[in-house]
């Protein structure tokens, strides 16, 4: 009995350690496999800012053309635009010519010897038409991306509207401002190839913002990619790419599973199991310590972040200003289209902001659509109106996602530490308050309209 009473045990033992050990097994293998997509993001969210920061300082060409153009009432010289066509060239190896088009009709490019020389009817292309159109219209800037160059290879092409006088009207259009761009050279500029490198693969698709349609601008491999990762990147006149990246095989190798399980059979002993888990969680401590000042869903600095920061601004007695902002009628957009598409609208909206203020300041999201923005030094109240009316412009772009095309708007209010109040809680209620007092206007504006519009 005795024997029998042993082995019984044992095997219970057996049995439990087992099962402890592998449930622990489970968890470490799915942590190794969260750390490398936590890596793959940090390497894709890289890779599309680079990508964002290189498109704004190829679009930062046409606004130079543009700039050029007002400043001779339209009357811009061959001589003039070659000088300045020389010297904006010179600065990006990738440009493959640059070109005015006064009202659609390419008159000047440079260099002389693109193959773009030749007087082109823009609006004759029916691959361009729709979008030149629109954005005539509008007076909102487009990339058209990959476009198939003359020669064989494969471009971007950025074009900027150009209107003389104040308004943005049929009467005022003059025409554009484009800069074409070999996409091969851009994307070894941004060092996309870097990504293989690493053993992914990716995928950077086109999001376009009037039709709502994908396109592929170029990819590793046409074969779909596995659970990927994504990044987003902002673009010209509100579109925006996505950069998608995973592994060449899988996050989490059947091999390593295999070996994982066959190490649990062999030692099954929670302890030992137990270590190794701890030892893999305090190598990860650090960039959980990173991660735990952001929030997940936007990448702005959190809440926890924001006190501690006004708590060392306080403490070293520096002068700020806080700008509250609430997105206006947030809660329709979740009732109506669902949190998915809430938290996609977050997500653009805290790219907005945050690319509407300096690099110094600090943007954060305290609450579901509620965000601070602490600007440092001393400013007067105009520079504050100004920060606020870019927000306001950035926000209130369209922004499509899949076929439901939005308009946000913003409420804002601010105060600045010392003029407003030397203490930290002085400051956030007239921020608070005036930010309120910005919704209740808008609100009052809205009811007394014949139409109230809609987020």
């Amino acid at each position: 009995m005795s024997k029998k009473r042993s082995i019984t045990i044992g095997l219970v033992t057996f049995v439990l350690a087992l099962i402890a050990t592998t449930v622990i097994g489970v968890i470490y293998l799915s942590s190794v496999a969260s750390t490398r997509r936590e890596r793959a993001a940090f390497m894709a969210g890289n890779i599309a800012n680079r990508i964002e920061a290189e498109i704004k300082n190829r679009d930062y060409i046409t606004r130079l053309l543009e700039i050029e153009v007002k400043n001779a009432n339209g009357a811009l010289t061959q001589e003039r635009f070659y000088k300045v066509g020389e010297a904006l060239f010179d600065d990006y190896l990738d440009v493959v010519d640059i070109s005015i088009a006064p009202g659609g009709i390419v008159t000047y490019v440079y260099p002389l010897q693109s193959a773009y020389t030749e007087r082109k009817n823009l609006f004759d292309d029916n691959f361009e038409g729709v979008y030149l159109d629109n954005s005539k219209q509008t007076g909102v800037g487009i990339i058209l991306a990959p476009v198939k160059l003359p020669d064989g290879s494969y471009g971007i092409i950025i074009r900027r509207p150009i209107y003389l006088g104040d308004g943005r009207n049929n009467g005022d259009f003059w025409g554009f401002a484009s800069v074409t761009i070999s996409l091969s050279s851009f994307l070894s500029d941004v060092n996309i190839s870097g990504i293989a490198d690493e053993g992914y693969e990716y995928k950077l698709i086109g999001n376009d913002v009037i039709t709502g349609d994908s396109r592929i601008i170029m990819e590793y491999s046409e074969k779909a990619l596995a659970t990927p990762v994504e990044a987003m990147i902002s673009t010209v006149g509100g579109g925006y790419w996505t950069l998608e990246l995973s592994p060449l095989g899988n996050w989490m190798e059947a091999y390593e599973i295999l070996s994982a399980f066959g190490i649990i059979l062999i030692i099954s002993i929670l302890f030992a199991l137990n270590m190794a888990a701890f030892s893999s969680l305090k190598a990860n401590t650090k960039e959980l310590e990173v991660m735990s000042y952001r929030d997940a869903l936007t990448n702005l600095y959190n809440p926890r972040s924001y006190q501690e920061h006004m708590e060392e601004l306080s403490k070293k007695k520096l002068p700020y200003g806080l700008i509250f902002i609430d997105l206006n009628d947030f809660k329709k957009v979740n009732d109506t289209y669902g949190h998915e598409t809430g938290d996609a609208l977050l997500n653009i909206v805290a790219k907005r902001l945050q690319n509407s203020i300096r690099e110094k300041d600090r943007a954060f999201r305290i609450g579901g659509d509620e965000f601070v923005v602490v600007i440092h030094g001393t400013h007067d109240k105009r520079f504050y109106e100004n920060v606020i009316s870019r927000m306001r412009q950035n926000v209130a772009r369209n922004v499509v996602i899949g076929d439901i095309t939005l308009r946000g708007s913003i409420s804002a209010g601010y105060a600045r530490c010392p003029e407003d109040g030397t203490k930290f809680e002085d400051v956030v209620k007239k921020a608070d308050d005036a930010m309120y007092n910005n919704k209740r206007l808008i609100k009052a504006s809205r009811n007394g309209a014949a139409n109230g519009r809609n987020l």
